[in-house]
């Protein structure tokens, strides 16, 4: 793991692992409150498929400082960006790729709509592209006055065993010392709220060619949000896949080979 500063000094740390004879870069954005350490599945598979990976823990995740605080969205889309050029100075004869999974797929998408230059395609998993049911019950004017006053106060993790079908990855989430347990009253103004309302103003901005891949039965992202985000946005290549009787993290379902083939090959065909 080595980390990168950003354009306001923060350390991202982060992850790039090389393909033999590699034909892409993936950029993986990972979801509220994990890390890139739970990806290592996903990224040997798609290693072993001739894609070269970068990972990072998100600002205020995983390994990085300041855990479960959050200013601004914009400083994700602006450090993503930061990633994006990053690897192509790594590897700048690669196309590259971007994979967000929830939240992560909020980033990704707001990112398409400012700095679409250089991706050559977008997947997203059960992405956080709307209001979420867990922002129902919370007042936005309490928030934001919250914010203001009490900002870095912080409240409970509310994601439950709705990530996935396969109760052992509850657990290991549950137990995991690196995921986020808690977060401020920031983080989650600017994620229920300041990032989804951002990404709704500027929906038609998005044109990249991206699919979409949601579990049937997510509690935590509603499929209604990727239904609603695939009919908006611009893109004149665009596919959604649904996974029957899957939950939120279809990277981990016990059915995630088939999730990552399908991932592969729709990048596949666009290298």
């Amino acid at each position: 793991m080595s980390t990168l500063q950003m354009r306001d000094g923060y350390g991202i740390n982060y992850s790039y692992e090389n393909a033999y004879s590699p034909k892409a870069t993936v950029i993986i954005s990972h979801g509220f409150a994990e890390h890139m350490g739970r990806y290592d599945y996903f990224s040997r598979a798609l290693i072993s498929n001739g894609l070269n990976v970068l990972r990072y823990d998100l600002r205020g995740h995983g390994a990085n400082i300041d855990r479960g605080y959050l200013r601004n969205f914009e400083d994700y889309v602006n450090d993503l960006n930061e990633l994006k050029l990053f690897a192509k100075n790594t590897d700048p004869n690669l196309p590259i790729f971007l994979i967000g999974h929830s939240m992560g797929g909020l980033i990704t998408s707001l990112y398409c709509t400012s700095f679409n230059e250089g991706v050559r395609g977008v997947v997203l998993s059960g992405p956080s592209v709307g209001r979420l049911p867990s922002a129902k019950g919370y007042n936005r004017g309490l928030m934001n006055l919250m914010k203001i006053l009490a900002g870095r106060a912080s409240l409970k993790n509310p994601i439950g065993e709705g990530i996935c079908g396969d109760p052992q990855v509850f657990l290991d989430y549950a137990s995991d010392e690196l995921v986020l347990h808690k977060a401020t009253i920031s983080f989650y103004y600017e994620f229920l709220f300041n990032g989804t309302d951002s990404l709704n103003e500027k929906l038609t901005s998005f044109s990249s060619p991206c699919l979409i891949c949601h579990g049937e039965k997510d509690p935590i992202v509603p499929l209604e949000l990727s239904r609603s985000f695939y009919e908006g946005v611009s893109s004149k290549d665009k596919s959604i896949i649904v996974y029957e009787g899957l939950y939120h993290e279809i990277l981990n379902e016990k059915k995630k080979d088939q999730v990552i083939e399908d991932m592969v090959s729709w990048i596949n065909e666009r290298i």
